[in-house]
């Protein structure tokens, strides 16, 4: 395991109470990073087959597991005003930000036919449009940073359809976002890049239940399922000087799916 040291870094991570989230949390906070929770809700989601038993929210977990600095922020990273206080928090409280995790998103499957316009509007607003409002405001404070980061959170779907037109349209959009963050904060010595996971046992998984999980399962090359830390390590990666010279790039972390042809 790469010992990357995030020690001095100030680490925002949306969505960061369950799932993936809670993932990349838990892994910067390992190496060092004081890390601020973003979500909707402090408890983590519980899934029918990955992550049945979680109960401790990310923020105790890290200061409990790894003695860093933690806090939570209710934050609907669609609000523009809620992410404004977001970063308001994070600058009071801990002096700056160093590196943004985008990671925040939400998936209402279906067709054209089936997904309502105002569930299209609001997969559309939390997975892409909240991107830009975290990354608009923390921005400035990255660029004052020694070490600025920003790290997106997309996905394999970025690739293909799958999951609904919102729902892959919106994770194909992060994907040419970052590209453009990277150009506008390039100047400042400030990163972006893109990590998009495969099949990761959380609860998003529930969706299509045990048989969906077995065909993924069959379609991902190397013998397993990825577990959210899998995600965590890319962006611990990206967010150390291992990765100073890497900017607008995307990295897939998902057992050779897209490879396989999926």
């Amino acid at each position: 395991m790469p010992s990357y040291d995030l020690g001095d870094r100030v680490a925002i991570v949306t969505g960061g109470s369950s799932g993936i989230g809670r993932g990349i949390a838990l892994r910067l906070a390992e190496a060092g990073a004081t890390t601020v929770i973003a979500d909707v809700r402090r408890e983590p989601h519980r899934g029918g087959h990955f992550q049945t038993d979680v109960t401790t929210p990310t923020d105790e977990l890290v200061s409990t597991e790894f003695g860093a600095r933690s806090s939570y922020v209710e934050t609907d990273t669609s609000d523009p005003d809620a992410v404004d206080r977001l970063v308001e928090h994070t600058v009071d409280e801990y002096g700056g930000i160093d590196v943004l995790v985008n990671n925040a998103g939400i998936l209402i499957p279906g067709t054209s036919q089936e997904v309502a316009r105002s569930e299209y509007e609001r997969m559309i607003a939390v997975n892409l449009n909240g991107y830009f409002y975290t990354t608009s405001a923390a921005v400035p404070h990255l660029r004052d940073a020694d070490h600025g980061r920003i790290v997106n959170v997309s996905s394999v779907n970025a690739y293909y359809g799958g999951g609904g037109a919102g729902y892959a349209a919106s994770k194909a959009g992060i994907v040419n976002m970052t590209r453009d963050f990277a150009v506008e904060v390039a100047d400042d010595g400030v990163t972006a890049n893109t990590v998009l996971p495969g099949v990761i046992k959380t609860q998003l998984q529930d969706v299509g239940g045990e048989a969906a999980i077995e065909r993924r399962r069959e379609e991902t090359p190397l013998p397993r399922l990825g577990e959210p830390r899998d995600v965590g390590e890319a962006v611990a990666f990206f967010a150390s000087d291992a990765a100073a010279w890497i900017t607008g790039a995307e990295l897939v972390v998902d057992g050779g799916y897209v490879a396989g042809g999926h």
